[in-house]
């Protein structure tokens, strides 16, 4: 048993000690990108002809959007080669031949390629175009997106170089004030491309492909090997190419924007593939990288950009690990820990803050509910993204499942009756498990005096019960409207009533009779009388007679009233035993019970703050709080 104490105790020293890690070197990337400046731009004076490779796989609702931007592109017709690959099993297929169809007799250099099976899923799909496709360049987009016009006259140029690549655009939001989800996933893409991108770039670090709204140098892509299968084909293609000695050029004016994911399962699904894909590639070509020639700065940062996911499973790990360091070491030791538990999210927000210009077309109160949202939602998808990592550490093979996109621009469009808001997602079980372990250990916390810690592991309950919420309410089963009618008004009422009631009772039921047993026994122990004592005693163990245990099904020493009234009733006897006969042995044995009935009193003070959260006044209080922020939830991404 000690053995494996000091197991869980060394893990848990050893995460606290490598979470700053990543912490920091966000921060240097944070510092790095104010010093980017936008590379030097050279006009071709022919332009050369390019292939726009549109990989689709059941995108009904957005496909027709995207063909109709890519051939509104401005770029000269004869250079422009367009191709659609298809992998779509539904009515996307009929839409697509329809479109690009039109589009052909309109003159444009369009083709549709149907492909019979999902080889390779996206990978397949783009290395399918590039044998098919003859363009010089290569600009791939994801159906979701809508390429300005402008965007190839605003990237070729930026290939002046022979060993560019890659030149990378930024990601704009069609929708980023449709939900509190959809805004804190774009605060989270915009602090990727503003710090990470913009900081990569201008250190001289290796960059990663977006997987749309870039340009590729088809020399590049075949000389790094082509497309290869992976859930993250854009990371995987990106880092074999760098190690080639090939460059990636990240432009932070150019902006392709495009429909954020506004279902939670189809935002876990897709952060559930970035994190396996980025650990996948880590896997391939992390030993390549350690031991080739790149500088050891840019080696680091590469190492923390692959297994950037690591970080969410170590802090996952950690809170689980909680309640039993917290049975390991006394509280004043945990403070050094708590310090490292907190400093990871906590230097995230601090940065967030700084990087305050990204908001500053919204207003502060808008970017300080986005820096909140992504706090909330970005600690939740913690135990989803530490799955991912696991499978990937496992090497367990998976399917490469697509985000569905739905048309949405701003506010308006609709989702609930398609068919692709039907998502399956498992894992939630997985987090409604930690979280209610998590729960649990919040509670075990207060009652060990472990007040800091039990902030951290209910900020990470709540974190994760907000993923869970939305996905239920957004789930199969609740895909109607919902709206703050009355009954659900009349049940908010019902539930503050309760709430309320379940505050007050402890107060006027256990707190305020403690509180005069309390008295009584400061009474007794200032008193020199042995009768005024007794008297006093014998109140306090009265008041203390509550019925059994109201703090806990479980009490401690500490609060146990049933053990404080048997102490109480000991120190009685011992006082009416003392006769004034000796009077030097009656003194004695007095102040050693003021001195036992000063400890009883602090006792009573420690166990008061407990009356409040009684097995029946918890279970009211929880009931509460998780049906209002079931409910506030639920509202809010209605």
């Amino acid at each position: 048993m000690d053995f494996i104490r000091l197991l869980i105790a060394t893990t848990f020293f050893t995460v606290s000690a490598i979470l700053p890690f990543y912490v920091v070197s966000y921060v240097h990337l944070f510092i790095a990108a104010r010093k980017y400046r936008k590379p030097v731009a050279h006009r071709p004076s022919e332009w050369p002809t390019v292939s726009v490779h549109l990989p689709i796989y059941n995108e009904k609702h957005v496909v027709k959007r995207l063909i109709e931007a890519v051939c509104s592109l401005d770029y000269p017709r004869e250079k422009l080669e367009i191709v659609v690959v298809d992998d779509s099993d539904d009515e996307t297929s009929r839409m697509c031949e329809e479109v690009v169809g039109e589009k052909r007799l309109l003159g444009f250099n369009i083709r549709y390629l149907r492909r019979l099976g999902r080889e390779g899923y996206k990978a397949g799909a783009l290395q399918y175009a590039l044998e098919k496709s003859t363009g010089e360049f290569v600009a791939v987009f994801d159906a979701d997106f809508i390429p300005p016009p402008d965007f190839l006259k605003k990237t070729i140029p930026y290939f002046k170089e022979a060993n560019i690549g890659l030149v990378q655009a930024r990601w704009g939001h069609l929708n980023r004030t449709y939900s509190p989800l959809t805004m804190a996933q774009a605060l989270s893409l915009d602090l990727h491309f503003t710090v990470e991108q913009r900081g990569r770039f201008a250190a001289g670090y290796f960059l990663n492909f977006n997987g749309t709204a870039g340009v590729w140098r088809r020399e590049c892509i075949v000389d790094a090997g082509g497309w290869r299968t992976s859930l993250a084909e854009d990371l995987d293609l990106s880092y074999r190419a760098q190690m080639s000695g090939w460059r990636i050029v990240y432009l932070e004016d150019v902006e392709a924007p495009a429909e954020l994911p506004i279902m939670m399962k189809a935002v876990r699904r897709q952060q559930y593939r970035w994190a396996y894909g980025a650990i996948q590639t880590a896997r391939r070509y992390l030993l390549q990288l350690v031991v080739s020639k790149n500088h050891f700065t840019a080696k680091l940062h590469a190492l923390v950009h692959l297994t950037r996911h690591m970080a969410q499973l170590l802090f996952t790990a950690q809170v689980l690990m909680l309640p039993w360091v917290a049975h390991i070491v006394q509280p004043t030791g945990l403070e050094l820990m708590v310090f490292w538990i907190t400093l990871y999210p906590l230097l995230i927000t601090v940065t967030l803050l700084l990087q305050s210009n990204a908001a500053h077309h919204r207003s502060v109160t808008a970017f300080l509910k986005e820096v909140f949202m992504l706090f909330l939602w970005g600690m939740g998808t913690s135990v989803n993204n530490s799955v991912a990592v696991i499978h990937a550490l496992l090497s367990r093979e998976k399917v490469f499942e697509r985000t569905p996109k739905f048309g949405i621009v701003g506010r308006t469009g609709s989702w609930r009756t398609s068919s692709y808001a039907r998502i399956k997602d498992h894992y939630v079980m997985v987090d409604l498990a930690v979280a209610a372990y998590t729960l649990s250990t919040t509670i075990y916390l207060f009652y060990s005096g472990m007040y800091s810690f039990m902030l951290v592991s209910g900020l990470f309950t709540a974190a994760v019960l907000y993923n869970v919420f939305v996905s239920v309410t957004q789930g199969e089963g609740a895909v109607r409207n919902f709206y703050m009618g009355s009954k659900t008004l009349l049940a908010a009422i019902a539930m503050l009533a309760v709430f309320t009631i379940s505050l007050i009772y402890p107060f006027t039921t256990y707190f305020f009779t403690v509180e005069k047993a309390y008295s009584s026994l400061d009474i007794a122990s200032r008193s020199i009388e042995p009768g005024l004592v007794v008297e006093e005693l014998d109140k306090a163990t009265t008041l203390l007679d509550l019925g059994g245990n109201p703090v806990w099904p479980f009490p401690t020493a500490r609060t146990d009233l049933g053990l404080i009234r048997r102490d109480l009733q000991m120190l009685k006897q011992r006082v009416r035993e003392a006769g004034p006969q000796d009077l030097e042995t009656y003194h004695a044995v007095l102040e050693d019970v003021r001195a036992s009935l000063r400890e009883v009193g602090r006792q009573l003070r420690a166990l008061q703050p407990f009356l409040w959260v009684s097995p029946t006044t918890l279970a009211i209080s929880l009931s509460s709080i998780l049906a209002a922020y079931y409910f506030l939830v639920r509202r809010s991404h209605a």
